[in-house]
């Protein structure tokens, strides 16, 4: 199969990912307000109006309005977590969104580029690859842009390894650090799910994403072993296994460069501080635009309990939605908080989709000013060429 091919059905299996997402989440996400009744807790019945106490509902049995009161309604001990009395549906959501609220989370997700920034520079200082911070933050903000701007999840990457490596004449490492910055922010993401599944002894906050997470975090530490190990290396030959391999020099200097990490414990480790740092920034936006959408610690859990839970969804949806297999990781994302706060009893479907898109929105937002990048400096690099260009550094 050719390369265009390739990409086609790559982009098709994407788009059909995304469009399985959307007709599932059709099924539980309501844009109209609904009721719940004592006498049929199972059936939601459409609020027509409302006024103080009571409520015109469209009877689902009937087709014909009538009203009904609060003492009507459902109690919760007859409804699952997930169910509320009065199910309010994504128009209420947003337009009674407390705007305070969706403000500071604005203004939580800012510092998170210019840490991305420093850990981009800080990774090639220890390469030997020199770049000021303010191309390191032009940069980021361009990557973040390219990033939502481009089919895929990796035009910013892209973006970030071709200037980079148009400014050193070591191209094989500044590219490596790339994509290694990129993995570092994976390897955070799972080890802050599994460091917030051990504080939450609760694996059925996330059921099967739970067992997965544990399996991943097996699979990075065997790894991780197996990869710094000297002796491993000498037993296997393993730079002489690489040598024999076509672009062997090439692997080679990615490898060394990998290893090298090895070499800069404190400073491998202040990275991944940093990169935590800018994680917990994006959950705690997250935090503030659930108050904002009217999430919070139901009956018998504390704020922190909550946000060990705005943690988990985050921090694994994030790391699950980084599979290449749809636009932006929509309905993995989705997927994660759907069983962590709706499943968990936090929140309704429609207040959950409210929550991931509108954190996408402020994403979007502060990815924004990567678009006058290339009129400060850095031009955008040939459309067609720019992978190739990459791949034979």
């Amino acid at each position: 199969m050719n390369p265009a091919a390739k990409r086609w059905m790559l982009r098709f299996v994407k788009l059909a990912v995304c469009a399985g997402a959307l007709w599932y989440l059709s099924g539980k996400v309501t844009f109209r307000d609904y009721a719940r009744l004592k006498d049929a807790p199972d059936l939601k019945q459409r609020i027509l109006s409302e006024d103080n106490d009571q409520l015109v509902i469209l009877d689902s049995e009937t087709g014909e309005d009538r009203p009904v009161f609060s003492d009507d309604l459902a109690v919760q001990d007859q409804l699952k977590p997930s169910q509320r009395p009065i199910e309010r549906g994504l128009f209420f959501i947003i337009r009674t969104a407390n705007w305070s609220w969706t403000a500071w989370a604005v203004v939580t997700m800012a510092p998170s580029s210019c840490i991305l920034a420093w850990r981009l520079r800080y990774r090639l200082i220890m390469q030997d690859i020199a770049i000021t911070y303010r191309d390191a933050l032009l940069l980021t903000y361009a990557g973040n842009f390219f990033n939502f701007a481009m089919p895929g999840t990796t035009g910013g990457d892209v973006y970030k390894a071709y200037h980079v490596a148009k400014r050193t004449s070591k191209r094989v490492e500044a590219v490596t650090i790339i994509l290694l910055d990129r993995a570092i922010g994976m390897v955070s993401f799972l080890i802050l799910s599994a460091g917030a599944l051990f504080i939450a002894r609760r694996q059925e906050m996330l059921g099967d994403y739970g067992k997965w997470v544990s399996y991943l975090m097996v699979a990075f530490f065997i790894g991780c072993v197996l990869f710094f190990s000297r002796r491993l290396r000498d037993l296997v030959r393993f730079e002489h296994l690489l040598a024999k391999l076509p672009l062997g020099d090439k692997i080679r200097r990615i490898d060394e460069t990998a290893y090298r990490c090895r070499n800069h414990p404190i400073k491998a480790m202040n990275s991944l501080l940093g990169t935590f740092g800018s994680h917990f920034l994006g959950v705690t936006v997250i935090f503030f635009l659930a108050r904002g959408f009217d999430i919070h610690p139901h009956a018998g859990e504390s704020v922190a309990d909550f946000y060990l839970a705005c943690l988990l969804s985050t921090v694994v949806g994030q790391l699950f939605a980084a599979v290449p297999i749809s636009v932006q990781g929509f309905g993995l994302l989705e997927a994660v908080f759907y069983r962590v706060l709706v499943v968990g009893g936090w929140a309704t479907a429609s207040q959950m989709l409210a929550l991931t898109l509108s954190f996408r929105i402020v994403q979007i937002f502060w990815a924004l000013p990567g678009i006058i990048v290339p009129w400060l400096g850095f031009e955008a690099p040939p459309a067609e060429t720019d992978a190739a260009d990459i791949q034979t550094a």
